[in-house]
């Protein structure tokens, strides 16, 4: 994430800290998520090139939020809410929270790769800004991707978490279109597609595979390589790709005497805990009880 496209924090005391702050980067978009125990003052800013979107979990006894140009809006109880602010517009405000787990969780896009993701013309007319605002679909969408965005022990995988965070950024780009968005149905990869992706996942099952990586094997944008990804194999990239590793994992825990950890890394994931987890949540058992009974 560039750094001006980033929320700019800072504490009124100077030894506050935000709890957990993580930031990742794909192509057109910028994620970020801080999560806040301490119940500090703090100021805020934004100023950057990129459509910002931010999913609150925030509760404050005081505060508010001013858009260069706009009134001033106080703060209160935000849970659930979103905000966007189209790109060249700058924010800044000051929030003083409750003494609960407060978060956020921030997208920002670049319209002009949105487009190329769907394919369609930006249509909006001087788009303008939408402070604390609430759409059940998108916020599912951002609750998601906090969630993963906080897991700092136990990443997910890349493929997943920027899955996630480009569904938020053309969510929020479609809600933005002045006159809705119509988007031809995805088809089938076709066989040379085909085998073209499901080679590279099979050669490639202990890299932290991206969806940028498996739609430039087809030669297609992200978005309409997973439509027609799910429609050829019958599973997200992510989900087919987590099937394919645990595949690979049964087979080494039954063949070898690897570590749970090399088992781990040789099928892509970040580390035994990972591992463990995704491993339960498919085959029902962890990998030791499956190594016990193969």
């Amino acid at each position: 994430m560039a750094r001006q496209d980033e929320l700019q924090i800072q504490f009124r005391d100077g030894e506050a800290e935000a709890e957990i702050a993580t930031a990742k980067s794909w192509h057109g978009v910028s994620v970020q998520f801080s999560s806040l125990r301490l119940p500090a003052e703090y100021e805020f800013s934004w100023d950057g090139s990129s459509h910002y979107l931010c999913y609150h979990d925030l509760v404050l006894f005081d505060g508010e939020m001013e858009v260069l140009g706009e009134a001033p809006i106080t703060g209160g109880d935000l849970r659930d809410q979103l905000t966007y602010v189209p790109a060249g517009r700058t924010i800044h405000g000051w929030a003083k929270p409750e003494n609960r787990l407060n978060s956020f969780t921030v997208v920002c896009f670049d319209p002009a790769a949105m487009e190329a993701e769907l394919q369609v013309a930006f249509n909006g007319n001087d788009p303008r800004p939408n402070i604390y605002f609430k759409d059940d679909e998108l916020g599912a969408t951002m609750r998601k991707l906090g969630r993963l965005m906080a897991e700092e022990t136990r990443p997910a995988a890349k493929v997943y978490a920027e899955t996630v965070g480009l569904t938020a950024a053309l969510e929020m780009f479609r809600i933005g279109q002045a006159d809705p968005v119509s988007i031809k149905p995805s088809g089938q990869l076709t066989r040379t597609q085909t085998k073209m992706v499901a080679d590279y996942i099979e050669e490639n099952l202990a890299r932290d595979i991206g969806l940028d990586d498996l739609s430039s094997v087809c030669g297609l944008t992200r978005f309409h390589f997973s439509r027609a990804f799910k429609t050829t194999f019958g599973e997200p990239p992510h989900r087919y790709l987590t099937l394919r590793r645990m595949e690979q994992a049964k087979k080494m825990l039954a063949t070898t005497q690897l570590s749970i950890s090399d088992v781990a890394g040789a099928c892509g994931f970040n580390g035994a805990s990972q591992f463990g987890r995704s491993f339960r949540d498919v085959v029902g058992k962890t990998p030791l009880e499956f190594r016990r009974q193969a």
